[in-house]
């Protein structure tokens, strides 16, 4: 029974298969129309699309060195200075927060560059986002822009251009205001900004998209060491930090040291002759106490003069492994990705269409149906 049954549904499956099959190849005429319709579509938009050039800048990041014997030596003592000297940095994975942030990029905006229509004058990017006159036109740009994109050019006009804080606010109370035109360059900025993050193979690649390759590569150039700046204000303030907290602890073992050390002078003056069992083992005790607080006086001195000297290096925190190179080939559009996307885009609508309007012309049948015999 079983058997009988799998093979009716079987057979069904066949009879539709090939009804449906049928029903495409008699409408192959549609089909193609359409596909065709579709390819010039596909055509229109892959050469009316703007270009674009991506530049790229890879690099790994270098790891702290830990402080080795001497921070074994102050876990001994419950001091825990072995893990503020390791020299720690950003974690690349807080790397695309930085490079979103409100500061980094409003610094990206003032990058200098320069395209064809600026004539060999510098402009900052900010410029080029917010001037019509330095950018190349788009056909289709400008159709997006007065269909779609219409609602957004009438808010522009309506809001106010300007923000509600003034400079001096924003400088007494050390907030970030930012006008309508410097929230849609962020915003763009944002958009063509990309930061990958490798961590099987330990590297980092930044890169920027923009119509010009030249100054692709200048705003890539300058992503890269704005995110270095950043790192590294990051290591050299935790360095200050770890100074201060070293000067702390120095300053207290000093204390300490001098301390036992008068006590240790004051008692051997007091008992030349040790002719006592018990004032011979209280000299055993301070000389313990003094060799321990010498210890702790003498490395904390080494270390401050590490922590010093580590506020004064530079060293660059990424190491560039790839550098920027002016791009040859537009990363956009991808004219044939395009093309061969509207061709499947109409022959999934031609036959959709074939296979969906029987069912719709049903429907529609018996809505007139029953509203007649009503």
């Amino acid at each position: 029974m079983d058997n009988l049954d799998s093979n009716r549904i079987n057979q069904e499956q066949e009879i539709d298969l090939k009804n449906i099959i049928k029903r495409l190849w008699k409408n192959r005429k549609f089909i193609l129309v359409i596909i065709a319709i579709s390819l010039l579509l596909g055509v229109f938009v892959a050469y009316t699309s703007p270009i674009s050039y991506t530049a790229n800048i890879t690099v790994v990041q270098q790891t702290g060195q830990g402080s080795g014997s001497l921070g074994d030596f102050f876990s001994m003592i419950g001091m825990n200075l072995g893990a503020s000297l390791s020299g720690d940095i950003l974690s690349p994975t807080i790397y695309p927060r930085i490079v979103s942030s409100v500061p980094f990029c409003k610094e990206i905006m003032a990058t200098p560059i320069v395209v064809e229509k600026s004539k060999g004058v510098p402009i900052t990017l900010y410029e080029y986002y917010t001037n019509e006159r330095y950018q190349t036109r788009s056909l289709l740009n400008d159709i997006k822009r007065y269909t779609i994109g219409l609602p957004g050019v009438i808010l522009s006009i309506i809001r106010p251009s300007s923000s509600p804080y003034t400079a001096d606010t924003c400088k007494i109370n050390g907030i970030i205001a930012l006008t309508a035109s410097e929230r849609d360059v962020l915003e763009i900025i944002r958009e063509n900004m990309r930061i990958e993050n490798n961590n099987r193979d330990g590297y980092i690649t930044l890169s920027y998209s923009f119509s010009d390759p030249k100054a692709a590569s200048v705003i890539t150039q300058q992503i890269y060491s704005e995110l270095e700046k950043n790192i590294k204000n990051f290591k050299v303030q935790k360095q200050i930090d770890n100074l201060e907290f070293v000067e702390v602890s120095y300053e207290e073992a000093r204390r300490n040291f001098l301390q036992i050390h008068a006590e240790l002078a004051a008692f051997q003056d007091a008992n030349r002759l040790l002719s006592t069992a018990k004032a011979r083992a209280e000299e055993r005790l301070l000389n313990s106490e003094y060799d321990i607080a010498f210890t702790v006086y003498n490395e904390l001195a080494r270390l401050l003069e590490q922590a010093r000297l580590a506020v004064k290096e530079a060293t660059p925190v990424l190491t560039v492994i790839e550098p920027v190179v002016v791009p040859h080939e537009r990363s956009a559009p991808r004219r044939g990705v395009i093309l061969v996307a509207f061709l499947f885009l109409g022959l999934i609508v031609s036959s959709g269409w074939i296979l969906v309007k029987p069912f719709l012309e049903n429907i529609v049948r018996e809505v007139r149906e029953d509203s007649d015999e009503e």
